[in-house]
C-alpha cells in the first residue's frame, strides 16, 4: 500500500470521505469545484508541487487547511510551506497513528474556525480581512459588542487596522445606522482638537467668527473615533472624561451645557499605562476607556493572512488598464518573510507599489522595493554569519534581470554566463 492508499484508508476509518487525484493541476480543478474540511498535499508532485498548490489555495479556497507531506530531508522546505499558509507538516516515513493524530488536531481546529466563519464573513465586510487565530480574539470582542453599548478601546501599532475594527464595531452594533466620525488627535492643536469635539460659540477666541457644533454633538446617537487618544492635551482630557462620565459637554466660551448621545471608541498606538505612569495621560480617564479593551496583533504575528490580504489588494488596485492576476509563489515568500514594521498599511502600499510599476500579469520580486529584496542591507547579518551562496546567487540573476528590464540574453551577458546555463538557474531558483 503506497502513502496516498494509506491516508485514503485512515480518511475512511475516521468517516471522512476521501478524493484522491495524482497531482497539483487536478487538485486545484478539485477545490475550485467544491469544498473540503482539508487537504493533504505532498511537495513533491508532477505538474504542479505542493508549494504552488498552497499559494493557489490560497487564492481560491482561503480557509481550506493544508497539511504537507514531505520526505526526509525537505522538512526547511516544510517549515517555509508553513510560513505560506500550510496548518501542519507529516514527515514521511512516518507511522498511523501520526497521521491520524494530525489529521484529528487540523479538523478540530477547523471546526473552531468554522464556528467563527458567520462572524468573519460578517465583520469582513467592513474591511477586516483574516483567518489567522491571533486575530479571533479581536472578531469575539466585535461580535460582542453586537449588543453593547460601552466606551472601546482599541490598542495596537500603527498601520494594523485599529480604524477597520473601530467601524465594524459601530456597523455590527445598534448603532449602524448613524454617523461614524473619526478624528485623528494627533494633527490638532490644543483650540483645534476642544474646538473640534466640544464646538464653540462665536467670540470664543481670537478667529472664532462663526459659532460651531463640535464632533461630539454632530455625531448624534453615532460613533466618534478618537485615532491616538494618547495625543489629547491634559486640559481637553478633562473635559473628555466628563462628557464620557456625564453625557454633557460645554462648548467653548458657552454658558449652558448640552447633552450627548454619542458613543465613544478610542485607539492608540502606545502603551496607556506608561502615559499615565509619566503624568501624560489622566488616570481616570484610562478606566473610563479601558472598560472594553482590544489588542490588534501585528503582521508579524498573523502571517498566515498575508496571501489573503495580498490577493484582496491585488483585486482593489488592478484595474481594465493594469490587469494583474496574482504574485508568484517565490514574491509571497518573500512577503511572509518580511517582518512588516509598517503591518496591513505597509503591505498595502508594497502591492500598490508593485501593481502601479510592474509590467507582468504577475507581481514578482523584482517589482518589489528593494528593502523587501535585500532586508540583510538594513539589518545586517552577525558576525558569525554568512549568506548561503545560492541565495547571493539568486539575488545576482534577479538584479542582472532588474537592470535589463528582463531581457534574459543581456541578463546572462551581465553575469558572464550562457543563455542556457541561466536558463537552467532560472528553472532551479523558481523564477519567473
Amino acid at each position: 500500500m503506497d502513502f496516498r492508499e494509506l491516508c485514503e484508508e485512515i480518511s475512511v476509518n475516521m468517516a471522512l470521505k476521501p478524493f484522491s487525484v495524482g497531482d497539483g493541476i487536478d487538485a486545484v480543478s478539485l477545490i475550485k469545484k467544491q469544498n473540503f474540511s482539508l487537504a493533504l498535499v505532498d511537495l513533491k508532485m508532477p505538474k504542479m508541487g505542493g508549494l504552488d498548490f498552497l499559494y493557489h489555495s490560497r487564492t481560491i479556497s482561503p480557509g481550506l487547511p493544508v497539511i504537507i507531506i514531505t520526505g526526509y530531508g525537505s522538512i526547511e522546505t516544510a517549515v517555509e510551506a508553513m510560513k505560506l499558509g500550510a496548518v501542519d507538516y507529516i514527515a514521511k516515513p512516518c507511522t498511523v497513528q501520526e497521521i491520524r493524530g494530525v489529521m484529528r488536531k487540523v479538523l478540530a481546529d477547523w471546526h473552531t474556525v468554522k464556528r467563527d466563519t458567520t462572524i468573519k464573513e460578517n465583520i469582513g465586510q467592513f474591511g477586516i480581512i483574516g483567518r489567522a487565530k491571533a486575530m479571533h480574539p479581536v472578531y469575539e470582542r466585535i461580535e460582542a459588542m453586537r449588543n453593547a453599548d460601552n466606551t472601546v478601546l482599541i490598542m495596537g501599532e500603527s498601520g494594523v487596522g485599529k480604524e477597520l475594527v473601530a467601524k465594524a464595531i459601530h456597523h455590527h452594533g445598534q448603532r449602524a445606522q448613524e454617523p461614524f466620525i473619526p478624528i485623528d488627535c494627533s494633527v490638532l492643536s490644543l483650540n483645534i482638537v476642544e474646538s473640534e469635539l466640544f464646538g464653540h460659540v462665536k467670540g470664543a477666541f481670537t478667529d472664532a467668527q462663526y459659532a460651531k457644533t463640535g464632533l461630539l454633538t454632530l455625531a448624534g446617537k453615532g460613533t466618534v473615533f478618537l485615532d491616538e487618544i494618547t495625543e489629547i492635551p491634559l486640559q481637553v482630557q478633562a473635559k473628555l472624561l466628563r462628557a464620557i462620565q456625564e453625557r454633557e459637554i460645554r462648548p467653548l466660551g458657552a454658558q449652558i451645557i448640552e447633552k450627548i448621545e454619542a458613543r465613544i471608541i478610542a485607539a492608540t498606538n502606545r502603551r496607556l499605562e506608561k502615559a499615565v505612569e509619566e503624568g501624560k495621560f489622566r488616570e481616570d480617564l484610562f478606566y473610563r476607556l479601558h472598560v472594553i479593551p482590544i489588542s490588534v496583533p501585528p503582521l508579524r504575528e498573523r502571517k498566515e493572512d498575508i496571501p489573503i490580504l495580498v490577493s484582496h489588494f491585488i483585486k482593489k488596485y488592478t484595474t481594465e488598464r493594469r490587469v494583474v492576476k496574482g504574485s508568484t509563489s517565490e514574491t509571497l515568500a518573500l512577503l511572509c518573510s518580511y517582518s512588516w514594521p509598517g503591518n496591513v498599511r505597509e503591505l498595502e502600499n508594497v502591492i500598490q507599489h508593485a501593481i502601479a510599476l510592474g509590467s507582468s500579469e504577475w507581481i514578482r520580486p523584482i517589482d518589489l522595493p528593494h528593502a523587501l529584496r535585500h532586508p540583510e542591507e538594513i539589518l545586517p547579518l552577525a558576525k558569525t554569519q554568512v549568506r548561503p551562496l545560492k541565495e547571493i546567487e539568486r539575488d545576482a540573476i534577479l538584479e542582472a534581470l532588474r537592470k535589463t528590464s528582463g531581457k534574459k540574453q543581456d541578463a546572462a551577458r551581465l553575469l558572464g554566463i550562457g543563455k542556457s546555463t541561466l536558463y537552467e538557474k532560472l528553472k532551479k531558483y523558481g523564477i519567473d
